[in-house]
């Protein structure tokens, strides 16, 4: 993956990230997230992916279904934000993808691989954004609070 920033060091910054055939998306984003050390961002992409594991929330069991898509898929959309939970930055990422013969499938991105290619454009605010466990969802949720 190689990168550019827009805008020079003082935060925000714009980051736009070229990946290419092969990348593993959330391994390659969260590389770059600490490495630059973004601890609050929203970003959106599109490219290629040729394999993607996407996960649907069961409320009821709290916990992701994992959805297979075994394909070379058109990466329609891609939105997803960076915050702080446990000291470390946190991706969350969701994906919609558009197959061969026009149907769509998407859920919250857990595992993609690129083919040909995927662009990010990765907008950091100034300041933090910060993730609290929510017992009662079994997921960290935003917290404003903080």
């Amino acid at each position: 993956m190689e990168y550019r920033s827009f805008g020079g060091r003082e935060v925000p910054r714009r980051f736009v990230l070229v990946f290419e055939t092969g990348d593993d998306v959330m391994g390659e984003l969260q590389r770059f997230v600490e490495e630059q050390n973004v601890m609050a961002a929203f970003f959106h992409g599109l490219g290629g992916i040729q394999r993607a594991t996407v996960g649907f929330y069961n409320l009821a069991n709290k916990q992701y279904e994992p959805i297979e898509i075994d394909q070379q898929s058109e990466l329609l959309s891609l939105n997803g934000n960076v915050s702080i939970y446990d000291g470390k930055p946190k991706l969350h990422i969701h994906i919609a993808l558009g197959r061969r013969d026009g149907s769509a499938m998407g859920g919250h991105l857990l595992q993609a691989t690129v083919r040909p290619t995927l662009e990010i454009v990765l907008d950091e605010l100034a300041g933090n954004l910060h993730r609290s466990d929510r017992p009662e969802v079994g997921i960290p949720l935003l917290d404003l609070t903080h």
